[in-house]
C-alpha cells in the first residue's frame, strides 16, 4: 500500500512540476480587408480662394551693431551690418594681441559676391615691448615662472 501511494504521489508530482508556459515574444497578425470609411466628394475651388491667398515672402531687411569693451580681459571689437535685399553691408574692428587694430569692411552682393577691405592701423609690436618678459627662476625656484597676460598689456591707439 505504501509502495501504491508513493507511486501515485510521484505521479502526481510529476504532471503537477511540468507547468505549460506561453510565448510571451508571439506577435499577432491579423489579415482584413482594407476598408475605406471615407466618400471622396468633388471641391470647386473658384477663383475667390486664388485671389485671398497670400504671399509668405519677407523682403530681407536689418541692421544690427554692437561693440564690447571689456578692461579685464583686453577685448576691444565691435560690429555693424545692414541687409537690404540681396545686398549686405558690414563692418567689423578688433584689437590684435601685437597692438594694432583690424578694421574690416565688407560688402555681399550677387554681382561681385563677398569683398572685403582689411586694414590694420598701428605698428606690430613684439611681446617684450607690450608687456613683461617672461621671466625664469634658476635654482631652487626653478618651478616658480612669470609670464604675462592679454589682459595686463599696455595698449597703443
Amino acid at each position: 500500500m505504501f509502495q501504491f501511494f508513493a507511486i501515485v504521489c510521484f505521479v502526481v508530482f510529476a504532471h503537477g512540476a511540468h507547468i505549460k508556459q506561453g510565448t510571451s515574444y508571439e506577435t499577432v497578425v491579423k489579415h482584413e480587408p482594407y476598408q475605406e470609411t471615407h466618400q471622396l466628394e468633388e471641391v470647386d475651388v473658384g477663383k475667390e480662394l486664388i485671389e485671398e491667398s497670400q504671399d509668405y515672402y519677407a523682403y530681407p531687411k536689418y541692421q544690427f551693431e554692437y561693440g564690447v569693451k571689456d578692461p579685464l580681459t583686453g577685448d576691444h571689437k565691435s560690429q555693424w551690418e545692414m541687409r537690404d535685399g540681396d545686398i549686405v553691408k558690414g563692418s567689423y574692428t578688433l584689437d590684435e594681441p601685437d597692438g594694432t587694430q583690424r578694421i574690416v569692411e565688407y560688402r555681399a552682393d550677387d554681382k561681385h559676391g563677398f569683398v572685403a577691405i582689411v586694414k590694420k592701423i598701428g605698428k606690430p609690436k613684439h611681446p617684450e615691448e607690450l608687456g613683461k618678459k617672461l621671466e625664469v627662476k634658476q635654482g631652487a625656484d626653478a618651478h616658480h615662472v612669470v609670464g604675462q597676460s592679454y589682459s595686463k598689456l599696455k595698449r597703443y591707439s
